[in-house]
């Protein structure tokens, strides 16, 4: 099977079903975390098996490795944005920008919208049995006019885990793809050893400098995922090439990379931690397109509907997870409290999907369409121009 046929409908189903499994263990790790033993610091005199569990990257990315399947995400969002410009032809920058708003940011103001109500409705003082974490983030902050500014225009520093943490991601979205299409010059234009030399001089500094700074880091991992769009077909050659063993090989050493961690809160050595992990991100995504076994493992019907409802899952599942611990816990055991936390975010990402997400990008399809009509007829353009 070579990489054209990975694709449906103008887009590759795998890349999709990576998206999926990443917003899953996103899911998985909110629900671990918030037992204190599991959020605190660990040694392996205390609990070797949870030591190994937590620590351990083969394991950790499985158990709680949240962050790590973030940076996945935007690896894909790169190679994934990068596809219409490597087609060649004139991309126009303000339709662009408006179909990339509408599919961020119409489902998240539907959700955030909902966990501000959630966060009025349901008053419950914090709960010292689970963790910091959890508690620090169950809804605490004072609600001010601008707060709610912030989350409305998103790209601005604000207090990101006021209602939803996991919008912070979506906050270095929205700034990068601000200014995408210029990134996208470079990678067209210029080597990729330049753009990743340049990219990785101004992330240090930026991590370094933290607050904008960290978006500024986040762009390589962008820029990444665009060069391997670019040189897709020659890195899927190449891995095509080599037997079954170097291909378990580099598999193994690909998810290493991945899952790698940084015990701690030095924001360099974070940063630079993320840009191990984006190697191996890059490298499980030519793996995925790649056929082989992981290929039809990700070509699952059920793992690809997964990655269909991944943003309304990733959007929606720590807005349940605060909601239903406030209304349940006591009541029933924590236990029963997380998996009901976990069908029911499955269950509301489907309808999100089906009922925010698709008339979104259909508006912004149409919309973007009215108005290129609209350009072509004013000056006379040929449709394909």
């Amino acid at each position: 099977m070579n990489n054209h046929k990975a694709k449906t409908n103008g887009h590759y189903v795998e890349l999709d079903s990576l998206r999926g499994i990443a917003s899953v263990l996103v899911l998985i790790t909110h629900l671990m975390i918030v037992f204190p033993m599991i959020y605190s610091p660990s040694s392996p005199q205390d609990n070797l098996t949870l030591f190994v569990l937590k620590y351990l990257p083969f394991t950790r990315a499985l158990f709680i490795g949240g962050p790590e399947a973030v940076k996945l995400f935007f690896v894909l969002s790169g190679f994934v944005l990068a596809l219409p410009f490597l087609k060649g032809g004139t991309i126009r920058y303000l339709p662009y920008l408006l179909k990339r708003f509408l599919r961020i940011c119409i489902p998240f103001y539907v959700a955030i919208c909902l966990a501000v109500l959630l966060s009025i409705v349901i008053q419950r003082s914090s709960i010292p049995e689970l963790s910091e974490w959890y508690n620090s983030m169950s809804w605490t902050t004072p609600i001010s006019a601008r707060l709610l500014l912030g989350h409305f225009f998103l790209i601005g520093n604000f207090n990101v885990n006021a209602f939803n943490n996991v919008i912070w991601s979506l906050v270095h979205e929205m700034r990068i793809s601000i200014l995408f299409p210029l990134m996208m010059y470079g990678v067209i234009r210029y080597s990729w050893q330049k753009n990743v030399a340049a990219y990785l001089l101004a992330g240090i500094i930026g991590f370094y400098l933290g607050g904008y700074g960290d978006t500024v880091g986040y762009m390589l991992l962008f820029v990444v995922g665009a060069l391997l769009a670019k040189h897709r077909a020659f890195f899927i050659k190449q891995y095509k090439r080599t037997g079954s063993l170097p291909k378990i090989i580099l598999f193994t050493f690909a998810y290493a990379l991945y899952s790698l961690h940084a015990p701690g809160s030095n924001p360099l050595i974070t940063g630079l931690v993320s840009y191990i992990n984006m190697l191996g991100c890059g490298s499980l995504i030519i793996i995925a397109l790649s056929s082989g076994r992981f290929s039809t493992i990700l070509r699952n019907k059920v793992v690809s509907y997964l990655g269909r409802i991944s943003y309304s899952l990733y959007l929606y599942h720590f807005i349940i997870l605060v909601a239903s611990i406030k209304l349940l816990y006591g009541i029933i055991p924590i236990g029963f409290i997380l998996l009901l936390t976990a069908a029911a975010s499955i269950s509301i990402a489907a309808l999100s999907y089906q009922f925010i997400e698709i008339p979104s990008i259909k508006w912004g399809k149409t919309l973007t369409r009215s108005r290129d009509t609209a350009i072509q007829q004013q000056y006379a353009l040929p449709p394909s121009q």
